[in-house]
C-alpha cells in the first residue's frame, strides 16, 4: 500500500510545484506591466523634449529612421504650428489615447498641438491647446483632409496645413490689432475725459466712506477708553492685585495703540490694526474687572458678533440675517439670551450716509474693520461663514476661490502601457471625433 501511494504523492507535488511556478510568472508579469504603465507617459515626454516625433518601441521597426528625420524636419520648419507627434500601433481606445496625450503634454509643458498616429498612418487623433490657433473643429477638419495618406506624408501634410492655419490667424490678429488701435485713437480723448470724471467720483465716494469709517472706529476707541476709565484704578495703590494691575496696563497699552493707529489711518485697510488693538484692549479690561471683583478671568473667545464693543463672546448661537440662512455666530451673554428667547440682539450700528446701518451692511470699507476684531480667531475665514447673505459676506465671496482641475484619470480603455500614467494630467485639453474611435480607432481633434 505504501508503494502504491508514493507515486500519487509525487504526482501531486509536481502539479503543486507547476502551479506555484505559473503563479510566480504571472505575478512578475503583472508587476512589470504595472511598472511599465507608470513610466510610459514620462518616457514619451522625455523623448519629446528633444524631438518633435516619438515612435513607440513596439512599432519602431516599422518606421524608418529616415521617415522620422523628415517628419522632424517638417515639424521644426512649421514652428508656428508647434506640433508634437507620438507614433503608436493604433490598437488602443480613443479615451486611453486622449489620456495619454494629456499626460504627455502636461509633462512636456510646451507645444500647441499633440498628435497620436498609428504606424500605418490609418488612424490619427489631435489635441490642441485651448486658446491656440487650432480649435477642436479645425483639428477634425485637418485630420480628415489628410486621411488615406501614409504615415510620413500624413504627418507632414497635417503640419503644413496647421502652419498655414496658424499664419492666417496671426495675420488676422495683426489686421485686427490695427483696426482696434484705430478705434482706440478715435475714442481715447473721450475715454480719458470719462476716466477723469469717474476717478473724481470714485475718490469722492472713497473719501466719504473713509470719513464714515473713521467716525465709527473713533466711537469704538472712545468707548474702550471710557470703559477703562470706569475701572477707576489707582495703579499706585500698593495693595492692588498685581495680576489686575498687569491686565490694566495691557488694556491701556492697547487703547493707546488703537488711538495712534486711528490717527495715522489713511485707507480702510489701516483700520484692521485699530480693531485688532481694540479687541485685545477690551479683553484685558474685562480681565482686570473680573480680578478686581474676585472672579476668574473669562475665556478669551472671539468678540461678540453683533457688537464687538461687548467684548469676548460666551457662547455660539444660531442666527440669520433678514432673508438669510441661519449660521452659528459668537455672542456675548446678553445678545445670546436675546437671540435664544426670540428677541433682537444689540447690533453695532455704524455711520452710513445720512443714517446708520449694522456694520456688516455698511459697505466694503468695513471689511478690514471687522477683520481686525477677528484677526486672532480665523480672520476672514471665520467672517465669511458668519456673514453669508450680508453686504460684507457677498464681497468676501470674491476674496477666496478654488482652482478646479479636470479629472481625466479613470474611465475608458487603456492606451497599452499608458492607462496607469494619465491620472495626474491636468485639464486644458479637449478632443473632437476624427478616426481614433472607441473600438481601437483614433479620432480627430480637440483642445486641452
Amino acid at each position: 500500500m505504501r508503494s502504491e501511494n508514493r507515486p500519487r504523492r509525487t504526482a501531486r507535488r509536481g502539479v503543486l510545484a507547476a502551479g506555484v511556478a505559473v503563479l510566480t510568472v504571472l505575478l512578475v508579469s503583472l508587476w512589470g506591466t504595472g511598472a511599465r504603465a507608470d513610466d510610459s507617459a514620462s518616457q514619451i515626454a522625455k523623448g519629446l523634449t528633444s524631438s518633435r516625433v516619438y515612435v513607440d518601441t513596439s512599432v519602431a521597426s516599422q518606421v524608418p529612421s529616415s521617415d522620422v528625420a523628415e517628419m522632424n524636419a517638417a515639424l521644426d520648419k512649421n514652428s508656428k504650428a508647434d506640433i508634437r507627434v507620438v507614433v503608436t500601433d493604433g490598437n488602443n481606445s480613443q479615451s486611453g489615447t486622449v489620456s495619454m496625450l494629456k499626460a504627455v503634454a502636461t509633462r512636456v509643458d510646451k507645444g500647441q498641438v499633440y498628435v497620436a498616429i498609428a504606424s500605418d498612418g490609418k488612424h490619427m487623433l489631435a489635441l490642441t491647446k485651448k486658446g491656440s490657433y487650432l480649435s477642436a473643429k479645425d483639428a477634425n477638419k485637418l485630420v480628415s483632409q489628410v486621411s488615406g495618406e501614409p504615415l510620413k506624408q500624413r504627418v507632414i501634410d497635417f503640419s503644413d496645413k496647421a502652419e498655414q492655419k496658424a499664419a492666417d490667424k496671426e495675420k488676422a490678429g495683426t489686421v485686427g490689432m490695427f483696426v482696434v488701435l484705430g478705434l482706440l485713437v478715435l475714442v481715447v480723448a473721450g475715454g480719458v475725459a470719462a476716466f477723469l470724471v469717474v476717478r473724481k467720483r470714485r475718490r469722492t465716494r472713497q473719501e466719504r466712506q473713509m470719513a464714515e469709517l473713521k467716525r465709527g472706529v473713533e466711537e469704538d476707541v472712545t468707548k474702550l477708553g471710557e470703559d477703562i476709565a470706569a475701572l477707576d484704578l489707582n495703579v499706585m495703590d500698593p495693595s492692588l492685585n498685581a495680576e489686575a494691575k498687569s491686565e490694566y496696563e495691557q488694556a491701556m497699552n492697547s487703547y493707546d495703540a488703537a488711538k495712534t493707529a486711528t490717527d495715522g489711518a489713511r485707507r480702510p485697510e489701516d483700520m484692521q490694526a485699530v480693531t485688532t488693538a481694540l479687541e485685545g484692549g477690551r479683553f484685558h479690561m474685562i480681565a482686570c474687572r473680573a480680578l478686581l471683583d474676585g472672579r476668574p478671568v473669562p475665556e478669551r473667545r472671539a468678540p461678540c458678533f453683533f457688537n464687538p464693543q461687548h467684548g469676548p463672546s460666551v457662547q455660539d448661537v444660531m442666527w440669520a440675517p433678514a432673508g438669510g440662512a441661519p449660521r452659528s455666530v459668537p455672542a456675548c451673554a446678553s445678545d445670546a439670551q436675546a437671540v435664544l428667547s426670540g428677541g433682537q440682539p444689540d447690533v453695532r450700528m455704524v455711520p452710513y450716509g445720512d443714517g446708520r446701518r449694522p456694520y456688516w451692511d455698511a459697505g466694503p470699507a468695513y471689511a478690514p474693520y471687522a477683520g481686525g476684531y477677528y484677526q486672532s480667531y480665523g480672520g476672514m475665514d471665520l467672517l465669511s461663514g458668519m456673514m453669508i447673505g450680508t453686504m460684507l459676506g457677498s464681497m468676501m465671496g470674491g476674496w477666496g476661490g478654488h482652482h478646479d482641475m479636470a479629472n481625466i484619470g479613470g474611465g475608458g480603455g487603456g492606451f497599452g502601457g499608458f492607462g496607469g500614467d494619465s491620472g495626474d494630467a491636468g485639464g486644458g485639453w479637449d478632443f473632437g471625433s476624427g478616426d481614433f474611435g472607441g473600438g481601437g480607432d483614433f479620432g480627430g481633434g480637440g483642445d486641452w
